[in-house]
């Protein structure tokens, strides 16, 4: 997508939109190092999916992205990685405005295309199952969950909480309604031409990374034999998600800490002599530096969620008669999302039982999840 001039491009070329706990940060990760692509320092900068982000407008929102760097070259491709566009509505609205503006799964889509009418679209999307029991286990490790996932998924499969997660989305009632990918993408399909769409599966991205991002990198429009040097690695962002305070020290590996390797990046990134330092040391010099910090992170953060009362009483072990009723809910969307696509979704070809579903679920998450 051509630039306005040389010197300013006020449009997004593509937009990584979700879903949330399916391999996000992984490609944030591994496209951030594309030569032809720009991308924010942070992932998850939402502006369609916020109504009070949304009203400061899209030139505000742009100043925003620029300020946090790597959006600078008006000759690459620009992008976010932003899950929240996948949750079905606007996910901070009042209760009176998202009924009164008859929000849904078409809002965030008329949004993007009123704005971006041309930009590529990327869904990636995990076993809803699997992305369930993510989402809940990264909510009680930051603090904002009690509930065990039976209670949950017991107190959220009621009709009147479903028509209430999907009216109004909010963390903590979307662990069932944010995996409604057929509903959700629907809204998508109705807006974007097909063309436009690109829908792959976390699955690919654990079996076969190489030519995953290969044919993302080439529907972005950009060199797609380009392999990062992270290719495969394994990012746990959800054992470094605590809110940070001096006076709490199980946070002060939180990703909002000044202390941990995302605080430590960003406070140098801000600082002009140290990226032109850091971008003069070769890859492989970059990555050992970085992971002894980041194993360390890993590991208090681990030993903090291990040490949690309130964790071990809501991460209960979920029963199969709960993830049986899962499958059975999540039937109905699958179909439709069949239709969308006109593929099976690969969790649906793939061999498996709820004894398999919850093995591969303490494979990925107990290890750390994309």
């Amino acid at each position: 997508m051509p630039a306005s001039n040389d010197a300013e491009k006020d449009l997004l070329d593509f937009i990584v939109i979700g879903a949330q706990k399916a391999g996000t940060t992984s490609l944030f990760q591994y496209l951030r190092y594309h030569p032809e692509i720009s991308l924010p320092a942070g992932k998850e900068v939402p502006y369609f999916s916020h109504d009070a982000l949304y009203a400061r407008g899209w030139a505000a929102y742009m100043r925003n992205l620029a300020r946090y760097e790597a959006i600078s070259d008006p000759m690459r491709k620009w992008g976010t990685v932003t899950p929240q566009y996948m949750v079905g509505g606007v996910l901070q609205a009042t209760a009176d405005v998202a009924i009164k503006n008859n929000y849904g799964e078409r809002t965030v889509p008329l949004r993007i295309h009123e704005r971006l009418p041309d930009v590529r679209l990327i869904a990636i999307l995990r076993d809803p199952v699997e992305r369930a029991l993510s989402h809940h286990r990264m909510a009680v490790m930051i603090g904002r969950e009690r509930r065990s996932f039976d209670d949950v998924v017991g107190e959220l499969l009621r009709p009147d909480a479903l028509d209430r997660a999907r009216r109004r989305p909010q963390e903590t009632t979307g662990y069932i309604a944010w995996g409604e990918y057929g509903r959700i993408l629907g809204g998508y399909f109705d807006v974007f031409p097909r063309a436009q769409i690109l829908v792959v599966f976390t699955d690919e991205l654990e079996r076969a990374p190489a030519q995953l991002l290969s044919r993302i990198q080439e529907f972005i429009g950009v060199r797609a034999d380009f392999e990062p040097h992270n290719l495969g690695e394994r990012f746990r962002v959800g054992a470094i998600e605590r809110g940070f305070s001096w006076t709490s020290p199980s946070s002060w590996m939180s990703r909002s800490s000044p202390l941990s390797p995302q605080g430590v990046q960003r406070a140098l990134w801000r600082n002009s002599a140290a990226r032109a330092v850091w971008r003069v040391i070769p890859q492989a010099g970059q990555r050992r530096m970085r992971r002894p910090y980041e194993r360390v992170a890993y590991r208090v953060a681990r030993q903090n969620r291990r040490s949690s009362p309130n964790a071990v009483r809501a991460n209960a072990e979920p029963s199969l008669a709960t993830l049986a009723q899962l499958r059975e809910h999540y039937a109905e969307d699958a179909s439709q999302l069949a239709d969308l696509l006109g593929v099976t979704p690969t969790w649906q070809t793939l061999p498996g039982t709820q004894h398999q579903t919850f093995a591969r679920y303490l494979r990925r998450d107990k290890g750390g999840q994309h």
